[in-house]
């Protein structure tokens, strides 16, 4: 019986060690969240991909954002619906404004906190994002899955601050 529970600490002393460690790590990070032209300073972690677009998931105190930046103009400036579709799920955002970076791109500001935004990303990647119902951009399956690893990554880190604390009586 010894041996056997020594064979199964030792399998499981190995298991650890094959944990892969996150590929991706929070770095300091100035960025405009709501205001384009005031910056925050916070943790950011991203990944580009087609037509290099950016995702980026910021950390700013214990308030979490993933950021869309996008290169063509999918409506610089306008204020619409934002669909986020992961292969399973949808992420549907009823106002949401592409903001202005310069006149060849903008960006998409999106909060995580109290909401299951990112453990969807997490779990099924990022396939479509529709703007206004009427603009789409396709993301192929390897940049959804590098978008997947990147939600994992920031989620071990902040999965305490996307919902808050709840007090037990």
């Amino acid at each position: 019986m010894k041996t056997i529970l020594s064979y199964c600490l030792i399998f499981l002393w190995f298991c650890n060690f094959a944990q892969e460690p996150c590929a991706y790590h929070l770095s300091p990070y100035a960025t405009s969240i709501e205001d384009p032209t005031t910056t925050v300073s916070g943790e950011m972690m991203e990944v580009k991909i087609k037509n290099n677009y950016q995702v980026q998931f910021i950390k700013v105190d214990k308030k979490n954002y993933l950021k869309i930046i996008v290169r063509d103009n999918l409506g610089f400036g306008k204020t619409g619906s934002l669909l986020l579709q992961p292969i399973k799920k949808q992420i549907y955002i009823k106002s949401a404004k592409l903001h202005i970076i310069d006149k060849s791109s903008g960006y998409f500001i999106i909060d995580l906190n109290n909401s299951n935004y990112l453990n969807s990303i997490k779990d099924y990647g990022l396939n479509k994002i529709i703007f206004n119902e009427t603009v789409e951009f396709s993301i192929p399956k390897n940049d959804s899955e590098q978008i997947k690893k990147l939600a994992e990554c920031f989620f071990d880190i902040v999965k305490d601050n996307i919902w808050p604390k709840v007090n037990k009586l």
